[in-house]
């Protein structure tokens, strides 16, 4: 972080409108040079507003294409949480960690889809302590929603200014400052779950300082999967497989199953008497099944308390002294069963639930046992707890001529369980049916109390730790006719730490053993310098000129842990005359691996798991030739050695406001990203046999290794020497599995990497307008954003594909249209959003066969609300109550299905909720 909250310029915005910026800006800036001896007051005035992408008072962003969500936007808005605010804009995306994608849990905010670390996320211009996991996102959801007073938005890279992660843009989230009164708000939204939240705000203000202190408690229950038939296992009806069964992979009733080598068959319900060799052989191939969906929670039941204080003081003439901090609770709970529903019971030979004449009679035997449907009153919900405590301190000073210092310190740290939850002890399960003293039967459905000896736990605590400290001066150089040559250089010292405690009882005695602990640090050294060249304006201006301003900026960083980076920016504004204005900006912008991705004992999942195998490749079998898929061996988690991101971002636009139809203000921007050495997790990894095009594509990433015809499951010796240092790998955790691996052809080795290049490019256009009437004010608004150009590599330097348009990928066509209308205390809105059409090519297998490519439909939702709020004395009582209701989706449009995986929905570009019912009650005192 390089800019504090500094005294700069505000830029006022419409509804979701692209900011010009630059008569609002330039004029008060003016204003400022030309009135600078008339004292701090002054100044003092300007210290009550920030302005995003500068480290330079008094000065609005050169050059930058910014978007606005103001107050009256986020009053009107439909939705009540900081990350869904900017999701709403077309130049973001839902691709990523959402409330949706992430059932719930935490949210981050992306900027063209080029991932959520690739934005970067501030409040008041400020760091604050990553949140999350296995994924360290910047959460925007940590302060109370009645604590924003604005979102300015920068869609150019801006490493140059703040550091690293602002490779995408930059979302600054402004908070309320000098506030009087108090404002309480209740809210109830139902959809598919209903949610309860409070929220409120209190501040006061007086000579020399002022005082914030907001707060928020919000709640709601858990939506099963079953919510939603498209997100079933069972999918025939949508097209897609019976994933209840599939190979090995089978989840059965109460009753159960039984696997011997690749076979799967049925189990007839004996009451616990050991079944005969003629009551299962009849069943091979037709197990009775049961839909897990039924036990999952798609979304997430979820507390979250929210606190924020934010104070400042004037302790001498020129000297404030300030202080933000904020608090943030969440828990979340959600059934999650973790492979209970299908268990992989070993029954050895000599088992008394040995079932003698089946095929292979020397070979172990699998009891697939549902402890779920059988032990329904046991819990195996997975609890979540997220802490996160962040302090700012700040101190500006006024030194001779007009130049200031600011520093600031922050200290934050979260604390998370990010995974606590229920596991099954497949330890035991090895040897439950071989030992008589666990007193367990695999075949007696119901109620038996010895089959909780299965039930393990494990818990997986992080703890990350931020130190940032910033010293900055800035003021005036020297004046040309234009204004004031202005500055800005300072220095940085940032500390990352972060501690990771993983426990299991995967052991004989059910007792909690350390399986992970890790920890990692990081120093940051940085240095920056920003200068505000303008070279026309009043004094100078002439035909075609009006004005003409120039910033350039240089940032230096050097990572203990991940070498050293230098960033530049060049901004210019040509200011045509009151109606025209271009602009344009280049630069460079990097990413450091998060502390997390950069450590390879945080993350680490290795799965046996069957994927459609249409790769034509004799040297990778088929092994179940129904469906036409494979056995193998999944990594996914993080890799040691990552390098940081490296982005080289330009842009250009134009705002036009036409005097002959006052109000109207349109903006068109074109922008341009070459992004390098991506850290992502190997995209649709489990489709890499899918096709011969996806092998050959993602070649570098698959070991072909059948296993030899000598070889017996769970015997290492005898495997192929390709698996054991992917099976023995100490980082690893190992998902509960029925498949055989003696089935398995071949290792994809994915997680997390550096996945070579990206190259995007796009228009954003804007419209706004309004227009009163003897009727009362109407508001329009209109954004479009539209990707040109969308091209991968997968490796390094390595050959570009074209990703436009396709499944996983930011969609080339997002829009909203807005209308509103004001009259009096009478608000009315409506608005459609559109997500555009584009092409699943990660279709799966059915039957053998692999679906082709299809076109997904586009998608357009409408969104209505009004709200009356009360004014005046003559109201009484109701002065300043405001109650609101606002719909999402009002005609409950479905999401386009989409084959892809194990649902028939894309949750990165369509959600399941349907139509949302929100109403508000509000009261100013």
């Amino acid at each position: 972080m390089s800019s504090v909250a500094l005294a700069l310029v505000a830029v006022p915005s419409l509804a979701w409108a692209q900011d010009p910026g630059r008569p609002t800006a330039a004029a008060t800036a003016a204003a400022q040079d030309e009135d600078s001896d008339e004292g701090e007051e002054d100044a003092s005035e300007l210290d009550d507003v920030v302005v995003t992408g500068t480290a330079i008072r008094g000065v609005a962003p050169v050059g930058s294409a910014t978007v606005g969500i103001t107050q009256e936007d986020i009053v009107q808005a439909p939705v009540r949480d900081a990350s869904s605010l900017v999701a709403r804009l077309p130049q973001a995306s839902s691709q990523g960690a959402t409330l949706t994608s992430s059932g719930g849990r935490a949210a981050g905010v992306n900027l063209r889809g080029l991932g959520n670390n690739a934005t970067l996320v501030l409040f008041d211009g400020r760091r604050v302590v990553p949140q999350g996991g296995n994924a360290q996102v910047s959460d925007p959801n940590l302060v109370p929603f009645s604590a924003i007073e604005r979102v300015e938005v920068v869609t150019d890279g801006a490493s140059a200014i703040y550091g690293s992660d602002a490779v995408a843009g930059v979302v600054n989230y402004i908070l309320r400052r000098n506030f009087d009164g108090l404002e309480l708000s209740s809210r109830y939204t139902t959809t598919l779950y209903d949610q309860y939240a409070i929220d409120g705000v209190f501040g006061r203000t007086w000579s020399g300082g002022s005082l914030l202190v907001a707060g928020a408690y919000d709640t709601n229950d858990s939506v099963g999967r079953d919510a939603r038939d498209y997100m079933l296992q069972d999918l025939r009806p949508y097209g897609g497989n019976d994933n209840r069964f599939i190979g090995t992979t089978v989840f059965p009733d109460e009753v159960g199953a039984l696997i011997i080598g690749n076979n799967v068959y049925g189990l007839p319900n004996t009451n616990g008497v050991r079944p005969t060799a003629a009551q299962v052989l009849p069943r091979l191939g037709n197990p009775s099944l049961y839909d897990s969906s039924h036990l999952y929670d798609f979304y997430t039941g979820r507390e979250r308390y929210a606190f924020l204080i934010k104070a400042r003081q004037e302790i001498a003439p020129g000297i404030d002294v300030g202080y933000t901090g904020i608090y943030n609770r969440r828990t979340n709970e959600s059934r999650a069963g973790d492979g209970f529903e299908r268990i992989a019971i070993r029954v050895q030979p000599t088992s008394p639930y040995y079932i003698p004449g089946m095929p292979n009679p020397t070979a172990n035997q699998t009891v697939v046992y549902n402890y779920s449907l059988n032990n329904p009153d046991t819990s195996r919900s997975q609890d979540n707890l997220e802490e996160t405590f962040n302090h700012s301190i700040d101190l500006t000073a006024q030194l001779p001529w007009d130049y200031r210092f600011s520093g600031l310190i922050t200290y934050g740290k979260t604390d998370s369980c990010n995974v606590c939850q229920a596991q099954v002890n497949t330890t035991r399960a090895t040897v439950i049916a071989n030992d008589m003293s666990y007193g367990f039967n695999p075949y007696l459905t119901g109620r038996q109390a010895a089959a909780d000896a299965l039930v393990g736990g494990f818990i997986q605590q992080y703890d990350t730790v931020l130190f940032d400290s910033v010293a900055k001066i800035d003021g005036s150089l020297f004046s040309l006719p234009a204004g004031d040559v202005r500055f800005a250089v300072g220095a940085e010292f940032s500390r990352y730490k972060l501690y990771l405690k993983a426990q299991n009882t995967l052991n004989l005695t059910n007792t909690y053993q350390t399986s992970r602990f890790t920890k990692s640090d990081r120093d940051v050294v940085s240095g920056f310098g920003e200068i505000f060249v303008p070279i026309v304006g009043g004094a100078n201006a002439m035909p075609f000129i009006e004005s003409l301003d120039l910033s350039m900026a240089l940032r230096y960083d050097d990572y203990s842990d991940a070498g050293t980076t230098t960033n530049p920016k060049v901004g210019l504004t040509w200011r045509v005359n009151d109606e025209l204005l271009f602009r344009g900006s280049w630069g460079t912008s990097f990413r450091a691996p998060t502390l997390i991705e950069a450590n390879p004992a945080t993350v680490g999942q290795t799965n046996r798991v069957f994927v459609s195998n249409g790769a034509g490749d004799p040297a990778i079998p088929i092994t179940n030739l129904s469906t036409g898929q494979s056995a193998v061996l999944s990594r996914t988690g993080n890799t040691a050695g990552l390098q940081p991101e490296s982005a080289e971002i330009w842009s250009m636009g134009a705002e036009y406001s036409p005097n002959f139809i006052p109000d109207l203000r349109l903006s068109l921007t074109y922008y341009n990203v070459a992004y390098v050495d991506r850290i992502e997790n190997l995209p649709n990894q489990t489709l890499i046999l899918a096709s011969p095009g996806n092998l050959a594509l993602y070649r570098d990433f698959f070991i072909t290794a059948p296993q030899p015809g000598t070889c017996v499951n769970g015997n290492y010796a005898t495997y192929n020497p390709a698996y054991l240092p992917w099976l023995t790998d100490p980082n690893a955790v190992f998902s509960p599995s029925t498949i055989n691996d003696c089935s398995l052809v071949g290792i994809i080795a994915g997680g997390r990497l550096n996945l070579g290049d990206v190259r995007q490019s796009g228009l954003d256009f804007a419209a706004n307008y309004r227009h009163e009437t003897e009727f009362g004010e109407f508001r329009f608004s209109g954004s479009f954003s539209k990707i040109l150009n969308l091209e991968k590599s997968v490796v390094a330097g390595g050959p570009l594909f074209d990703a436009l348009d396709t499944y996983g990928f930011q969609v080339s066509e997002r829009g909203r249209l807005g209308v509103n209308f004001n009259r009096g205390g009478f608000d009315a809105n409506m608005s459609a959003n559109f997500v555009g059409s584009y092409l699943n090519n990660a279709t799966i297998t059915v039957a053998g066969t692999k679906l082709p490519d299809t076109e997904v439909p586009s998608w357009t939702t409408i969104d209505a609300g009004i709200a009356y709020e009360f004014e005046g004395g003559e109201s009484g009582a109701l002065d300043g109550v405001r109650a609101s209701m606002s719909i999402q989706n009002v005609f409950d449009e479905e999401p386009p299905i989409v084959l892809s995986g194990t649902t028939a929905v894309d949750l990165g570009n369509h959600n399941p909720f349907g139509r949302i019912f929100s109403f508000e009650l509000s009261k100013r005192f």
